[in-house]
């Protein structure tokens, strides 16, 4: 009791508000009002407008909600390669750099009439074909890169329509600007779909995602649309009889979040998920007299995601299956493999690397028309993260191991066509990208 007494006896004449901790107080009290007036404030209409994560504008009921972002990539490029063809009056350099803006967006997204409805639209400037289905990828000019809407059927169930990506590849599926390295791997623009216009249906609990879309078609792996390389088309185009593509994904561990990019900074909970997709375009026949068989795709592919908070892995491979490519070429089997990892030396500092190999390695046709040796490529860069990926300096190099074969060439990776003479081409990409 006596220890009690005296406990009690110096609490009471403790003064525990002193001056300096009511300067603390009042401080910080100040720096809350001025954070809540950076994120948002209301005008007198009832308009909430600020910044969190986004610049936004909303209704101050929440039925209403715009959120404005951007990305900019800005790359500084240098290419070598050994087997470059010479004339008698031309001697053309081994060495090409130079820099390009490989795209500058603006997107707008939200929910309208309640969270039920949501929206987004991306457009901008970059490649207008950048897949080099037109022989021109080097052209750039406006785009329009997605354009849908989605009805929230339940918490569970919603559809989508509009201008959006296939559900096929994920690396396709994750967003320009949440990649590892500076551009998404060669197999992946070559085999990947890419996107669509067409109607989408989503399932998605806690450890599963369902995804089915039926669509206008792709201009992927040289089929008519590549005379019209990227959406949107016209209803007019008929080039896909049909086409039909659906995706499974299982969340074995972790949250969904983490798999909205490839990196998992230190930190982070260990996540793993998988993926499966499959699907089929038949399009419509390619001859005036309709004697020509249809060009026909079937393709699948699966992929395993890995995240150790602090380091990642993945890790994916894809098949297709063409027939009547053209009427000289029978059948076209396209594999793909890609297996990239990464690895934090700091918090704000990652190194990673990637291999992949593929491309149209079984052909039946006369003749070499379509080449068939697969590419092989070696990359490992490191990532800088000034502000996470919202500012973010990427620095990367590699080597190709065989030739780049037309088909295999997509400007956009940094890597240039070859002859067959092949002794070893080089890569060095540096890109600076601003996102919000």
């Amino acid at each position: 009791m006596r220890d009690e007494i005296d406990l009690l006896r110096v609490e009471n004449t403790d003064d525990w508000l002193t001056e300096q901790r009511s300067e603390q107080i009042k401080g910080l009290v100040q720096d809350v009002l001025a954070d809540a007036d950076t994120r948002s404030s209301l005008t007198g209409n009832g308009l909430m407008a600020g910044w969190s994560d986004h610049f936004f504008l909303a209704s101050a009921d929440g039925r209403f909600l715009l959120r404005l972002g951007t990305l900019v990539q800005n790359r500084f490029i240098v290419n070598h390669r050994d087997a470059v063809e010479e004339s008698s009056t031309t001697e053309r350099d081994p060495w090409v750099w130079g820099f390009e803006t490989t795209t500058a967006r603006l997107n707008f997204s939200g929910h309208v009439f309640g969270e039920d409805v949501q929206y987004r639209v991306d457009l901008g400037y970059g490649r207008t074909d950048p897949y080099k289905f037109t022989n021109n990828d080097t052209q750039f000019g406006a785009r329009l890169y997605e354009a849908w809407t989605r009805f929230r059927l339940t918490d569970e169930w919603s559809i989508k329509a509009g201008l959006m990506k296939i559900p096929f590849t994920r690396e396709f599926l994750v967003y320009e600007g949440r990649q590892l390295a500076v551009e998404r791997s060669t197999i992946d623009w070559r085999m990947g779909l890419g996107r669509t216009m067409g109607v989408e249906i989503d399932y998605v609990n806690d450890w599963m995602k369902g995804m089915f879309s039926f669509n206008s078609g792709s201009g992927a792996y040289f089929t008519r649309l590549s005379l019209d390389p990227v959406p949107p088309w016209s209803w007019s185009v008929d080039a896909a009889e049909i086409s039909m593509q659906g995706r499974l994904e299982f969340l074995l561990h972790g949250e969904w979040q983490q798999f909205k990019q490839f990196t998992s900074p230190p930190g982070q909970e260990f996540g793993m998920m998988i993926g499966i997709a499959g699907g089929g375009i038949k399009a419509e026949r390619t001859s005036v007299g309709g004697d020509q068989d249809k060009n026909d795709i079937w393709a699948a592919t699966g992929d395993v995601s890995m995240m150790f908070g602090g380091a990642s892995l993945f890790a994916s491979f894809t098949f297709a299956s063409q027939s009547n490519l053209t009427p000289a070429i029978d059948s076209v089997n396209w594999y793909g493999a890609v297996v990239q990892g990464s690895v934090y030396l700091d918090q704000k500092t990652e190194l990673y690397a990637r291999y992949e190999w593929g491309g149209p390695v079984e052909v039946e046709q006369p003749g070499d028309q379509f080449p068939t040796e697969p590419i092989s490529i070696l990359m490992a860069g490191i990532n800088y993260y000034i502000d996470g990926q919202d500012l973010k300096l990427t620095i990367d190099g590699g080597i190709a191991f065989n030739p780049i074969s037309p088909v295999m060439t997509i400007n956009q990776t940094g890597w240039r066509e070859e002859a067959e003479e092949h002794d070893a081409q080089f890569l060095i990409r540096t890109q600076l990208q601003l996102m919000f």
